[in-house]
């Protein structure tokens, strides 16, 4: 029996050697064809079928139809018959653990799971020195994972919260907003972040100096501020920050706020909620159009904190749930019940959520680009698992499924001004994900992954989900 144990075990680290390996194969290879793939080229919402690409040093050099391409000696085969292959996805909206509970650097991990998940594209919206050098990681290929595009520590008028971790800074005066976008942008952050409390001087300050220096201003829009002088500064809108504010009858109720953002957590922003006037939002969403700003909605954050009545099951039963780090989650539980017990009538929850899905349509339909974001790994979210529920919730409130996919492809490109990515075309970037089934039929097929292209090397199913089980241990 100890001999047979013994075997098995030893066979156990064999298959674990030989996947390993299987990877670091995988890694070296520069050169892959992809044969008889059904091909989502994202220009244009249609499949193009029985087709063959040729990628070579992370660089698309030929598409075309599988009878008409012959594949050079030297090129790593995959067989795509029956699969969909469509660019990778982007999170606009994203942080780290390292910001959290007991400030654990996990970067590395983190980005397996978004990898292993069909990201090759992430936004951190809360900058740090850490996640800079993970940028840079990432870039030298030291690490695997997405590209990260990483915002400024958020400039916040004050801070309620825990000063451990050092990734905001306070612009209380326009001397020190301007200090601020200066430092941040000589550091070499991608954008500046604005979060709390920030009032119309210093946000006046922080959108002027960041014109000068050439930085764009992504974020949140407080009542201090208002949305139509957001606009106005052309500030990218993430969460849809004072939208809902301005359905309001007037400026009376409240004081003009209502349930953005943090007013979530006050039963007064609720109790204007009977109030709210639907019949506003075509006219908001013209209005945004007219601005020309992207908007990052994260419904899927907020639906399900604030407009689901899920169960501690629902949320253990969940694929993100598993690398929530175990000391996060006690903190998790409080606030969900502290949420739980807000006496916040049942009607006006589901007109919140309606709200919600009726803005983010009406802004489809006034042809104003959105963007994907998860904002995980806030409440019981894992980056990399939730862009796929805040997939769904595009198509839950209208979206056609290629609309939903251009929220996580071809508009964040557009919007970083990345030509070469978003798209499958010749001499794109070859950062694309492979699916089991079409997504433009089921949005909830971008979640049956056979494998992702990212930085010039091939990652199977296997190699995926060796990332995975890695990546899960270190974020218990």
């Amino acid at each position: 029996m100890l001999s047979t144990g013994i075997l098995i075990l030893n066979s156990m680290k064999c298959i674990r050697l030989f996947t390993l390996l299987l990877i670091s194969i995988q890694a070296f290879s520069q050169k892959y064809a992809i044969e008889k793939v059904s091909i989502i080229p994202m220009d244009q919402g249609i499949t193009l079928e029985n087709q063959t690409l040729l990628m070579e040093n992370g660089k698309i050099i030929e598409i075309g139809s599988a009878a008409q391409i012959t594949i050079p000696n030297g090129f790593q085969i995959i067989d795509g018959k029956g699969k969909f292959l469509m660019p990778g996805l982007s999170d606009m909206h994203a942080h780290f653990f390292n910001e959290q509970g007991e400030y654990k650097n996990t970067i590395e991990a983190e980005l397996k799971v978004m990898l292993a998940n069909g990201l090759t594209m992430v936004r951190i919206m809360a900058g740090h020195p850490n996640y800079l050098q993970a940028r840079q990681s990432v870039r030298e290929k030291r690490w695997l994972g997405p590209d990260l595009v990483v915002a400024s520590p958020q400039l916040v008028g004050r801070w309620p919260w825990d000063t451990t971790f050092r990734n905001y800074a306070v612009v209380d005066t326009p001397a020190k907003a301007e200090d601020a976008v200066r430092r941040f942008k000589k550091e070499g952050y991608d954008a500046i972040k604005i979060t709390f409390m920030v009032d119309r001087p210093a946000f006046d300050a922080i959108n002027k100096t960041a014109k000068e220096v050439g930085i764009k201003v992504v974020g949140h829009v407080g009542p201090k501020v208002k949305l139509p002088v957001a606009l106005a500064a052309g500030e990218q809108i993430d969460h849809m920050d004072e939208f809902i504010d301005t359905l309001l009858p007037d400026t009376s109720y409240n004081h003009g706020e209502s349930v953005s953002d943090m007013n979530l957590w006050r039963m007064n922003a609720w109790n204007t909620v009977p109030y709210l006037d639907e019949s506003k939002i075509p006219a908001l969403s013209q209005m945004v159009k007219k601005s020309g700003i992207y908007v990052c909605p994260t419904n899927y954050f907020f639906i399900s904190c604030f407009g689901a009545s899920f169960t501690e099951d629902h949320y253990r039963s969940k694929p993100d749930f598993g690398y929530i780090p175990q000391a996060i989650l006690p903190e998790r539980w409080r606030v969900m019940q502290l949420q739980r017990k807000m006496p916040i009538p049942p009607e006006s929850i589901e007109k919140y959520v309606a709200i919600r899905k009726k803005l983010t349509k009406s802004l489809w339909e006034a042809e104003v680009p959105l963007m994907a974001g998860s904002d995980s790994p806030e409440w019981f979210l894992m980056t990399g698992f939730s862009i796929h529920d805040e997939l769904r919730t595009f198509v839950d409130a209208g979206l056609s499924p290629f609309a939903a996919l251009q929220t996580a492809t071809v508009h964040p490109a557009d919007y970083l001004g990345l030509p070469q990515k978003g798209r499958i075309k010749k001499g794109m970037d070859a950062d694309l994900v492979l699916l089991n089934q079409n997504p433009l039929e089921n949005i909830d097929h971008t979640k049956m992954i056979a494998g992702v292209f990212k930085n010039g090397q091939w990652f199977s199913r296997t190699a995926l989900d060796e990332f995975l089980s890695e990546s899960k241990k270190v974020l218990e």
